[in-house]
């Protein structure tokens, strides 16, 4: 049926920045940002999963919120876009029912690059701690800020030390990182978890935030990790990439396993389910292999996001990630968990496509 944008005119409580912008549908959806040729004008190419069909691709048509010009959109994993504008303008936005909340403005002083990673840390934005967070995909800085609480919200800046980035001395350039920055991450009950090394020994890394004092602010914890998520490479793999899923108040790491460190060959996918966190005592992980009617949506920027599978047309118990290194990011991977198999449809055919600002990333609204 095509990508809907319809005008919803039903009143709300929440201020607007701007008048009720358009709306999505067909979701989930799979967006590039890409330009015809060097300082050309972004333009957007969005594919429909459960159509299995691009459904836009003219910036005429795209919606209110994400064609201003100067605005900068991030999708989270909980479905709201987090929208920077200019003059410090900065809000959230539904992308199917097309509710707008704005957030304080961003001051000078707080310089946001064009490519973070961005979440919300509660699934209801009604919850009273419920804070939008932006982390630095290339250095240790976060800056969250609370989405309701009228005049007493503020966008609070955070650097955050999680040790040094190892990296073979021979290899190093002056542009070589030296701190760890927070990879892949999720969002659970309020907090931020994610993994990290340090020495060789991986760890679990929480931030909890806290905005009952005087100032916001952002504690650290971490915790050693079980033996049961010690990875295992299988016979012939020699790499893996790990994504964080939060699904209905549960936290699963996916690991994809590669052969001969070529990231076009995958060799299998397991899950973990994480237990609750007990005071000291490493995070213990469990591994599974059914996760229902669900389906996992994976991305390196966005982080990952899940649906049911049945309401959107898709496979159930499966996973759904873009192939590495492919021209223009092209193979999408649908990984079935119990079958053990794949299969890779390819999104579109421009070989040639130059992804700007930002890797491909879902637009999806997890069920409530």
């Amino acid at each position: 049926m095509g990508m809907l944008m319809n005008n919803d005119d039903s009143s709300s409580s929440r201020t607007s920045m701007h008048p009720r912008p358009q709306v999505l549908a067909s979701l989930p959806l799979l967006v590039y940002e890409y330009e015809d040729h060097p300082n050309a004008t972004t333009r957007m190419l969005i594919y429909s999963l459960p159509e299995r069909s691009i459904v836009y691709t003219h910036n005429s048509s795209r919606p209110q919120m994400m064609m201003m010009e100067g605005n900068l959109s991030f999708s989270t994993p909980q479905g709201w876009l987090v929208i920077l504008g200019q003059a410090s303008e900065a809000s959230i936005w539904h992308p199917l029912t097309g509710e707008t909340i704005t957030l304080p403005p961003i001051h000078g002083d707080h310089r946001i690059p064009d490519s973070c990673k961005c979440l919300l840390t509660r699934s209801s934005v009604a919850h009273p701690d419920c804070a939008v967070v932006l982390l630095d995909v290339n250095d240790p800085l976060m800056w969250f800020c609370r989405v309701n609480g009228g005049a007493d919200r503020m966008w609070v800046q955070h650097a955050y030390d999680i040790g040094d980035h190892y990296f073979p001395e021979e290899f190093r350039t002056p542009s070589t990182p030296t701190k760890n920055v927070v990879d892949d991450v999720a969002a659970l009950g309020g907090k931020l978890y994610f993994r990290f090394t340090e020495s060789d020994q991986d760890f679990m890394g929480v931030f909890d935030f806290d905005f009952h004092g005087h100032t916001p602010a952002v504690e650290f914890y971490e915790f050693d990790v079980s033996e049961e998520f010690n990875l295992k490479f299988p016979e012939g793999v020699c790499s893996a990439s790990i994504h964080l899923v939060e699904s209905m108040d549960e936290l699963f790491a996916v690991c994809i396993f590669y052969v001969d460190f070529d990231p076009t060959n995958i060799s299998a996918a397991h899950i973990f389910k994480m237990e609750e966190i007990c005071d000291e005592e490493p995070v213990a992980w469990h591994r599974v292999d059914d996760i229902g009617d669900r389906a996992f949506l994976l991305t390196g920027t966005n982080m990952s996001t899940w649906c049911s599978a049945s309401t959107n047309n898709l496979k159930g118990n499966s996973l759904y990630f873009l192939g590495h290194l492919v021209a223009g990011h092209r193979n999408l991977c649908i990984y079935d968990i119990q079958e053990q198999s794949m299969e890779i449809v390819q999104v579109h055919d421009q070989e040639d496509m130059e992804i700007v600002r930002t890797p491909p990333y879902w637009i999806n609204v997890p069920p409530c």
